[in-house]
């Protein structure tokens, strides 16, 4: 039978966060802080007064002075116990508290919006300095080509060359002659941008740039950076299946067909072309079938860690990449420490650790399908896949289950954002997802012989434009079937009753099996004093 979910301290102090990260920015600080410390004081108040009555009447009643735990429990027997144990469930709830009210002060203080600070009025402004936060990406539509990147600023300069100092994060839209200079430069450049912001003095985040101007070129180690992406992409680049490499690869998606994109889209699928978990999972694979028999298990994780990082800081940052790449981690220092391994108390505490260090990520797309998605998975698949189980092959049982709870999990979400859902999707990604990885798996062959040995590239060319045309195809096929438009709250609360429906289901299931395990043991017992 399939476990319940169990909620730890952790996933609960996960949960808390989530609930005030997005709740946030709607609450005035001091309300909510108010709040909190209300919720802090009242819970610390009413177990500690518990607490301190029970033990004392423990204290007076039952014991004596040099009597522990074991000889009051044996003197007095069932009451003692009974004391004992009411004890316990008040420890455990102080612990539950304290875990939800750290986790909704984290969840709070990380919610709360970085205002951008211009230092001058927006409609003064004719220039920004500062630091490229990310890598140009290219965005073609129908107006055009250009570039997109978001910078740190540090200073702003108006009219009558007056300048301010600045802080925040401004997306910035690039002129398309400025791109492959940007890419040249990358990541962690400092750049002299002229042009407008977009939006009011409150909301100053967003400006077009009509020039570019190159202050000064980026650190050595980023420059190291993009010279390896240049590298690689140059190397891709000569290929049709290239584009996808790089985007399954690298997140690089300026060379991805613009047709095959919409298609992954249209068949329910553009998760997959979104550097993720299920991406890092085949790296990590990959690394851990080279290193797990020649260096054994905990020195591989640990060389895998290493490994990941260093793909973390080539690829750069993505929220749900970020995502797994924590999760990783923390699953190898619960190796190394032979802890016990929770993947959903992992995930929470992914999540808080994410929040923490990258507050503004939480409100990205990718993140919030990244984490519902697995989430779904991880506390749905089972319960799904044991209503399948017996009428499906299990591998296809499995599969089908955790793409139903993934959908589950992020119908809502994909409907206020897109206005449309894809319920094709859970049976298109059953086909689309498996023959990914493996074109993916090719291309990882196809980097290292393009660095290593170009001659048998050419073998390995012919066999991926072959898989490339036929994943063109069944993703062709996929996108047929049209999505159906839907309102974010009705496609919420169905998803919320097939959910609970689910667990139900379970419930009962598990009820069922376990009287009958109990009428079992009895007539085993009445066999036997028969006998």
């Amino acid at each position: 039978m399939a476990n319940m979910v169990k909620i730890t301290p952790v996933l609960c102090a996960a949960l808390c966060a989530a609930a005030s990260y997005y709740v946030a920015p709607y609450l005035s600080p001091a309300g909510a802080l108010r709040g909190v410390l209300v919720s802090l004081g009242a819970a610390a108040c009413l177990t500690g007064f518990l607490q301190t009555l029970l033990l004392g009447r423990m204290f007076l009643f039952h014991t004596k002075d040099g009597e522990g735990k074991q000889d009051a429990m044996r003197k007095i027997g069932g009451l003692a116990i009974a004391d004992w144990a009411i004890a316990d469930c008040i420890r455990i709830a102080q612990l539950y508290v304290i875990a939800a009210t750290i986790g909704f002060f984290t969840g709070f203080t990380s919610g709360r919006p970085f205002p951008v600070n211009t230092g001058l009025p927006p409609s003064n402004i004719k220039g920004i300095y500062g630091v490229m936060r990310d890598d140009p990406r290219s965005l073609a539509n129908e107006r055009g080509t250009r570039g997109m990147g978001t910078i740190s600023l540090q200073r702003t300069r108006g009219y009558g060359a007056t300048e301010a100092s600045a802080s925040g994060a401004v997306s910035v839209f690039f002129p398309e002659d400025a791109i492959p200079r940007l890419k040249e430069f990358g990541r962690g450049g400092e750049v002299y941008l002229e042009g407008d912001f977009l939006t009011d003095a409150a909301q100053a985040s967003l400006f077009h740039a009509r020039s570019v101007h190159i202050v000064r070129p980026a650190p050595k180690i980023e420059r190291f950076r993009t010279g390896l992406r240049l590298a690689i992409a140059e190397r891709f680049s000569r290929y049709r299946w290239g584009g996808l490499a790089l985007a399954l690869l690298f997140g690089v998606k300026d060379s991805l067909d613009s047709t095959l994109s919409k298609q992954y889209q249209a068949a329910g699928c553009s998760h997959v072309l979104a550097l993720s978990g299920m991406h890092l999972a085949v790296v990590s694979a990959v690394i851990a079938f080279f290193l797990r028999k020649p260096l054994g298990l905990k020195v591989a994780a640990l060389a895998g860690a290493a490994f990941i990082m260093g793909y973390i800081f080539l690829v750069g940052d993505m929220p749900s990449l970020n995502r797994s790449a924590i999760m990783y981690l923390l699953g190898t220092g619960m190796l190394l420490f032979s802890l016990p391994n929770n993947t959903l108390s992992i995930l929470g505490m992914a999540f808080i650790i994410q929040i923490i260090m990258q507050p503004a990520s939480g409100t990205s797309l990718s993140f919030i399908l990244s984490y519902l998605a697995l989430a779904g998975i991880l506390a749905l698949s089972g319960p799904v896949y044991a209503l399948f189980r017996g009428k499906l092959p299990d591998f296809l049982g499995q599969s089908l289950a955790a793409s139903t709870a993934a959908f589950l999990a992020t119908a809502s979400v994909s409907a206020a954002f897109f206005g449309v859902i894809n319920p094709f999707g859970i049976i298109a990604g059953l086909v689309v997802v498996p023959l990914t990885t493996v074109f993916m798996l090719g291309s990882m062959l196809a980097l290292v012989l393009a660095f290593t040995a170009p001659v048998a590239l050419t073998w390995v060319d012919a066999a991926l434009s072959f898989f490339y045309q036929g994943l063109e195809r069944v993703v062709s096929w996929a996108a047929i079937p049209p999505g159906v438009k839907a309102h974010p709250v009705p496609i919420l609360l169905a998803s919320l009753v097939i959910i609970a429906l689910v667990f139900g289901v379970q419930y009962m299931r598990m009820r069922f099996y376990l009287r009958d395990l109990r009428v079992s043991r009895a007539a085993e017992r009445i066999s036997h004093a028969a006998a």
